[in-house]
């Protein structure tokens, strides 16, 4: 990126560098989920994962700030290289001839024990991309920095706080509270547009997305043989960025046209809705 001195070139680079984080984040979450006690094991990788997603703007705009975008980018790129060297003492996921003969032995583009947590993840990220992307529009224009401070400190103290209830509670219950609370929080900065709600919304959908990513990631690879927990947990993320990309287009369409609280209600709704996900099919069918 320091050699690009035009767009094209900086959105090919940008594309190469998507690729490394979608081949990072699948390895490591795979690797956590191979773990003897995975439910625990998934939920501190999800807890680094969100530290360095609060941490990185933060550095990076100092950064920027002191040195400009030179600094920025050589920072990431250190950064990058300096966790691939640590990546090559992790250890290499071992599959047993019993686990291999459970397979199916076939090459599919998705796996189907990840559909329902990631069409999960997918109406969660509804939630998330509402303050994500529209948050500084809500408060007039102000960056909404100490907002998305509370909202991670939030998700992160519950994720370390409650790690033993989220390793042994069941995913499906973690992922109805997770979509109900994402759901909640959601409507509420369409229902109550002032400083005290807004407050209550981040806080709300904090703890939401807190309980999201550990249980749908423990659906995903519930009972599934050792080595088609990679295509699991690729399936699960990959509706992170389907969902990502479909509620900012559509809540930003809706924002346009009918002003920032109708997206907000959408996206609540969304999110909410993405409970009826895990309704027993049948009369006395178990939860």
């Amino acid at each position: 990126m320091l050699a690009a001195g035009e767009l094209p070139l900086f959105l090919v680079l940008r594309g190469v560098a998507g690729a490394g984080e979608a081949l990072a984040y699948v390895g490591l979450a795979t690797l956590a989920s191979d773990h003897r006690r995975s439910g625990a094991a998934i939920n501190h990788f999800s807890v680094v994962v969100n530290a360095g997603l609060l941490a990185g703007p933060v550095i990076a705009e100092t950064l920027y700030a002191t040195w400009g975008f030179a600094a920025v980018w050589t920072t990431a790129a250190a950064a990058a290289l300096g966790s691939a060297a640590v990546g090559l003492t992790l250890p290499k996921t071992v599959v047993s001839a019993a686990e291999s003969a459970s397979g199916t032995g076939r090459a599919r583009l998705y796996h189907p024990s990840a559909l329902r947590p990631g069409f999960a993840y997918l109406a969660s990220v509804w939630g998330y991309t509402a303050i994500s992307a529209f948050l500084p529009l809500h408060l007039g224009g102000g960056s909404g920095n100490l907002h998305f401070l509370v909202y991670g400190g939030v998700l992160i103290t519950i994720r370390l706080a409650g790690h033993r209830r989220l390793a042994t509670t069941s995913p499906a219950r973690l992922a109805v509270a997770s979509l109900l609370l994402s759901g909640a929080g959601t409507l509420l900065l369409a229902a109550w547009p002032s400083p005290a709600g807004t407050w209550c919304a981040i806080a709300l959908i904090g703890a939401g997305q807190g309980l999201g990513l550990p249980a749908f990631l423990r659906l995903a690879v519930h009972d599934v043989p050792a080595e088609e927990r990679g295509s699991a947990v690729a399936t699960t993320t990959a509706f992170f960025d389907v969902g990502f990309l479909s509620a900012a287009l559509s809540l930003g369409a809706l924002a346009d046209r009918f002003g920032l609280a109708a997206g907000f209600a959408v996206a609540g709704v969304v999110s909410a809705a993405g409970a009826l996900l895990f309704m027993p099919v049948r009369k006395g069918a178990p939860p």
